[in-house]
């Protein structure tokens, strides 16, 4: 497989193969307005690729990937448009990127600069994070870099602009398309090198190491985080415990990582898919390896339950301690309806984040924020665990 600007050849699996294999070409189904007793809610953007700021629904991106939340205030990695958003309240506005020049669809074009929040540029920012300080950490993918948004300047905490690999001080350390990044303890990022196969981790001051995987080596291998193996991880969360669970994308699972060890806590497929690398995609909820994946992209915690953006089937998909996994949002067909969690339609879904019983879902496909409420305990209780 060769290297890949826009989310790999994963990207392209998804877009030409993903809706026809298993359920055939379908129609979009456009959302009327929510109700107050629809549970999957939009509350920006709508579908179409586009850009303007501006209250809830008039708001527009393109190809949104990444988000979090911190106090109710989202922040979302605005991918096609190269530039970061934030929403609070109901209104959405641009916090760091520059739309000085356009390509030939409208977006801004991406480039490498640091500098204020209005001029400093970026090409293909994919995932972000609320630091504890108040900073804001970027996923800048087609630059191989890892940027800040600090308080009036966005500038790189490591990496080169150039694709490779090396550990080290800022400005030394070079990443292949990192797609995910995850805050960690005491100021550390967590990186998922996705090019690289590998996971990695920068602490406080600007200095990369490896924590898991053989850099450029792909495969499935659980076991010693020196000699486990990964399949372009594409996402990280780290759990209260310090646990890291890692969307791993082209093995079609979620791993952990844990005390030097790590292992697969969801996904069992083993056959390859088609002429290709990546583990055969699926759609199954089960415990363990009996769940299914398609090219699942992101992740995070809502307490004890880990929470999946299975980007492919056009779901958001729910493990529990114990590993079994549930659909909790979307019916498996692409689409755009508010609704019911089991009747509403997602569309490509990338990226996931929880507060306070809210379920934030980056809809990237229908470029929308989109929302449910989702209580983990209760959730558990359903299950029996609690």
């Amino acid at each position: 497989m060769g290297r890949y600007k826009k989310r790999s050849a994963v990207g392209l699996c998804l877009a030409a193969m993903a809706l026809t294999v298993i359920w055939g070409a379908q129609s979009l189904l456009w959302a009327a307005q929510p109700e107050e007793d629809q549970d999957l809610v939009t509350i920006a953007g709508m579908p179409g690729n586009g850009y303007r700021d501006g209250m809830g629904n008039e708001a527009r991106f393109a190809g949104p990937t990444g988000l979090d939340v911190k106090d109710r205030a989202v922040v979302i990695a605005d991918t096609e448009n190269n530039l970061i958003r934030s929403l609070s309240g109901q209104r959405v506005i641009t916090t760091a990127g520059s739309r000085k020049e356009e390509n030939a669809y409208g977006n801004g074009l991406g480039a490498f600069m640091d500098s204020n929040h209005s001029r400093a540029m970026l090409d293909g920012p994919v995932d972000c994070v609320y630091m504890d300080n108040g900073n804001i950490a970027i996923a800048d993918r087609n630059n191989h870099a890892i940027r800040i948004v600090g308080k009036s300047w966005v500038f790189t905490l490591n990496g080169t602009g150039v694709e490779g690999y090396e550990e080290g001080k800022p400005g030394q350390a070079k990443f292949s398309y990192p797609s995910g990044i995850a805050k960690g303890l005491s100021g550390k990022i967590y990186v998922a090198d996705t090019g690289n196969h590998c996971i990695r981790v920068i602490d406080r001051n600007g200095v990369t190491s490896l924590v898991a995987g053989v850099p450029g080596q792909a495969g499935l291998k659980d076991g010693e985080v020196s000699e486990a193996l990964f399949m372009e991880p594409t996402a990280l969360v780290m759990a209260e415990d310090g646990s890291v669970y890692v969307a791993d994308s082209g093995n079609q699972r979620i791993r952990r990582i844990k005390d030097g060890q790590v292992t697969t806590v969801a996904g069992g497929a083993w056959a390859l898919y088609l002429d290709t690398q990546y583990r055969q995609p699926g759609f199954a909820d089960g415990d363990g390896a009996a769940a299914r994946f398609w090219f699942p992209e992101g992740i995070c915690m809502a307490g004890d339950v880990v929470i999946v953006a299975d980007t492919g089937n056009h779901v958001v998909r729910a493990i529990s301690s114990l590993g079994r996994v549930r659909t909790i949002a979307g019916n498996g067909e692409a689409g755009f309806l508010d609704g019911s969690s089991e009747e509403g339609m997602l569309n490509r879904p990338c990226d996931v984040a929880w507060e306070d019983g809210k379920l934030y879902i980056m809809d990237t496909g229908n470029c929308a924020l989109r929302t449910i409420e989702f209580d983990p305990d209760q959730w558990l209780k359903e299950l029996g665990e609690q």
